[in-house]
């Protein structure tokens, strides 16, 4: 199954995964929405990794249950109904601390901040996708939500929001079977570093392949087009991504 002539939303559509996801669906034909914080910045990222200008800016509100429910509307009525694949890519998460050293109130904030508005996004999307046939809904999650190795305990924010949002994929889709939806919900989990195109560290410091992003964007696609439909799916390098992608193609 191709992208080519789909309809999609990239949703964090500017960051390091996010930016790839739109450029590698550009060139594959789709038809492209995304997302971002800041209008500015989407037109910036546009020139840096040189999308089409057939790719669409959509304003956007996770920030609470209205908005979220109002912007999966309106996004779907931008799209003319047509909007099939949904790329989550909401948040980002880190709180600098360790597991010894993150308080309460750290971890209320990440939840507050960085989960909810992602959780809210797939649920409103699920909604508005449920009776689509085909439809998706794809997860962005990093395999720091299987824990953390020595060196990285600084990283505990990150490890904490990604249980949450690996743990969401089989409640979601529990829920969809449930309610007779026909819409289906995976999750990319990235175990390794993705940079900005060209770079060699990620936004953690961490050495990253300088295509990286590239690489990643064609598992990205696999899965847009339902061929690991309720999976989590376990990206433990840019080699494991790279064969992902390969059955997209």
């Amino acid at each position: 199954m191709s992208l080519k002539d789909k309809t999609v939303v990239v949703l964090g559509a500017t960051g390091n995964v996010g930016a790839a996801v739109v450029e590698f669906f550009d060139k594959e034909g789709a038809l492209v929405f995304g997302t971002s914080r800041s209008k500015e910045k989407f037109d910036q990222v546009r020139k840096e990794y040189g999308w089409s200008d057939a790719v669409t800016y959509v304003d956007s509100d996770f920030s609470s249950d209205e908005a979220a429910a109002e912007s999966a509307k309106k996004i779907m009525d931008a799209t003319d109904g047509k909007l099939l694949y949904v790329v989550n890519n909401i948040g980002f998460a880190t709180v600098g601390k360790s597991a010894l050293e993150a308080t309460s109130e750290d971890i209320l904030s990440l939840t507050t901040n960085e989960f909810l508005p992602s959780h809210r996004a797939s649920r409103e999307f699920i909604k508005v996708l449920g009776d689509k046939d085909g439809a998706t809904v794809t997860i962005s999650s990093g395999g720091f939500g299987h824990g953390l190795q020595p060196g990285m305990s600084k990283l505990y924010g990150g490890s904490i929001k990604n249980v949450m949002l690996i743990n969401s994929v089989s409640c979601f889709n529990s829920a969809i079977v449930d309610d007779g939806l026909k819409v289906s919900v995976s999750s990319a989990c990235i175990w390794f570093g993705v940079s900005r195109k060209g770079e060699e560290k990620n936004q953690f410091g961490f050495p990253s392949d300088t295509d990286s992003g590239e690489k990643l964007a064609s598992a990205f696609a696999t899965l847009a087009v339902g061929k690991k439909a309720g999976e989590v799916v376990d990206l433990k390098s840019v080699e494991v991504a790279v064969e992902v992608g390969k059955e997209y193609e």
